[in-house]
């Protein structure tokens, strides 16, 4: 036989038993994309698996640190397609390869809800509409599901607080410090829980704390918080103190009410009757009708007493 001839039975005969390699590679596609957040940054490490719906194989694959992915020798056949990454929302598709084809695909994934957001969304909705037991209960089926986030703490103490639950209010703000929210509002809140409580000295200690972090009086919870210190450390017999605050207080927001009266009572307290009355007489005139002009009004029938026996 000649020699060309028996080259052309040889290689017949094997073909007859192995596919070519051109037509394996028409059978195979190539799947080329990237994967971003929702501000088109890359993200690096986002899984996609790929699911043949004819044999049921999974391949998988991630993307680099440029949110880059390249697969080759992929069968042609429809899959099922899920690309996700930690934190983000899952994309789920179907996507068929043609063989000899590079099919492109760019996905974007949205970051997903933590967990308890659906509840806490809805104890936000029952605060607004006044419901506090409905967004306490809320606010603690969202905990349920999240108790590493300190803000859930906050806003299910501050539903306590509304409830007259101060000591549930205060327990859940002591967690949130714990946890690393120790903002100023949050140590402000926690100081009215601890006077709700009558637990004066932790008060003070957490309303100073708070006002060490905001001491500027234009901040109106910084304002509240001093003039409440002024009033507890009052209560507790420190009047230094207590007019050191309410002097702030003053200086921040001349004439206001409030220090005025806290003020007015230190100097009661110490005797010096002459400068209480000067503050409860200007009370009086300035603030008409508020709260502190009832207290004030009072002080000075009992101090004048005497001038008409």
């Amino acid at each position: 036989m000649p020699r060309l001839r028996r080259i052309v039975v040889v290689l017949a005969a094997w073909l007859a038993v192995c596919p070519s390699a051109a037509y394996a590679q028409m059978e195979l596609g190539v799947m080329i994309g990237t994967v971003t957040d929702d501000a088109g940054k890359p993200l690096e490490g986002a899984t996609v698996l790929l699911r043949d719906l004819e044999r049921g194989r999974e391949t998988t694959f991630k993307s680099d640190k440029s949110g880059r992915f390249y697969r080759r020798g992929l069968q042609a056949v429809e899959y099922e397609m899920v690309v996700e990454k930690d934190g983000y929302q899952p994309v789920r598709d179907k996507v068929r390869l043609v063989a000899g084809t590079e099919r492109r695909l760019d996905f974007k994934l949205a970051r997903a809800a933590p967990e308890g957001a659906e509840e806490f969304a809805g104890g936000i909705a029952a605060f607004n509409k006044g419901d506090n037991a409905g967004a306490a209960k809320a606010f603690e089926a969202a905990l349920a599901k999240a108790p590493n986030l300190p803000e859930i703490r906050v806003n299910l103490a501050l539903a306590y607080l509304r409830l007259g639950r101060s000591a549930e209010a205060a327990a859940q703000l002591e967690q949130a410090t714990a946890r690393g929210l120790g903002a100023a509002n949050v140590l402000f809140q926690l100081g009215g829980a601890y006077v709700e409580m009558q637990s004066l000295d932790k008060a003070i200690a957490a309303f100073e704390a708070g006002l060490a972090k905001q001491p500027d009086l234009k901040d109106p919870l910084a304002y509240e918080a001093t003039v409440t210190l002024g009033a507890v450390l009052f209560a507790t017999g420190k009047n230094d103190q207590a007019a050191a605050q309410f002097e702030k207080a003053l200086a921040a927001k001349p004439g206001a009410a409030a220090p005025s009266l806290g003020l007015g009572k230190v100097h009661f307290s110490r005797g010096e009757v002459d400068k209480a009355l000067a503050l409860f007489d200007r009370i009086v005139a300035q603030h008409p009708g508020t709260s502190e002009a009832a207290q004030a009004a009072t002080f000075i029938k009992e101090l004048r007493k005497g001038e008409f026996e």
